[in-house]
């Protein structure tokens, strides 16, 4: 029933990210608010090293169910890959700040960086502009953790079977027009888990000379600061009815 009554609302999406739906002053039809975010993330390398960002498009939108206005299911799709190399730093902020601020990112997008190594420049170079940000240093361990206004420490291992798990429930998914996307899958895969001889796993990553590693990084960061790093998203996870 929720597919055929659904197309009957007029979603209006605006600037700051919510989604509602239009009432037409109708007082038995519920002004319900979902939303429509981006996360940007990205995996930062030495100049001479591969640095790939990508987009993840998260929402949840006004639905029709049992005949009542809901907030539908959450559905994160990674909707953007570009990877580059051979800039300066200051390059490297002027373009995160750009495809942030790219339509349709623009004014309803949050950024993520990879905190470590050459992450604390750009980090600081970003916090010089205002520009709002959480930069996640990769450690060991299985939990996470927030350091102040901007840094995050999260464990590497943590953070990949996160992922996992939201593509293994279907909780994250590729567009079908998504770029990079084998390039995506192929990191991915080359990521592997393995039991130290003290009964410790962690991760391995086989690196074949057309695999980086930097676009299933940023992949990493993404789904992990969707996942936590989310603040006020009204979000209704499961509905009446659903399985």
């Amino acid at each position: 029933m929720s597919d055929i009554l659904e197309p009957q609302l007029d979603l209006h999406f605006l600037p700051n990210g919510e989604v509602v739906n239009e009432t037409n002053q109708d007082p038995a039809i519920p002004r319900v608010t979902g939303y429509q975010r981006y996360w940007v993330s990205a995996d930062l390398g030495q100049a001479h090293d591969w640095s790939a960002a990508v987009v993840i498009k998260d929402q949840a939108l006004p639905i029709v169910d049992d005949g009542k206005v809901i907030i539908g299911p959450r559905e994160r799709t990674v909707v953007y890959a570009d990877r580059f190399r051979g800039v300066s730093y200051v390059d490297v902020v002027d373009y995160l700040i750009r495809l942030r601020n790219a339509p349709p990112f623009g004014g309803k997008s949050e950024l993520a960086i990879d905190g470590t190594s050459i992450g604390r420049v750009v980090s600081d170079l970003l916090w010089d502009q205002s520009v709002d940000h959480k930069a996640v240093q990769m450690t060991g361990g299985q939990d996470w953790a927030k350091k102040g206004a901007r840094y995050v420490n999260a464990g590497k291992t943590f953070m990949i079977e996160n992922l996992a798990v939201l593509f293994a429930s279907g909780d994250i998914k590729f567009a079908a027009d998504c770029p990079l996307r084998d390039e995506i899958e192929a990191d991915l895969a080359s990521f592997a888990t393995t039991t130290t001889a003290a009964g410790n796993q962690i991760i391995t990553q086989s690196r074949s000379e057309g695999g980086h590693g930097d676009l299933g990084i940023a992949l990493i960061l993404g789904g992990f600061a969707s996942q936590y790093l989310h603040a006020g998203l009204p979000v209704q996870q499961s509905l009446r009815g659903w399985s």
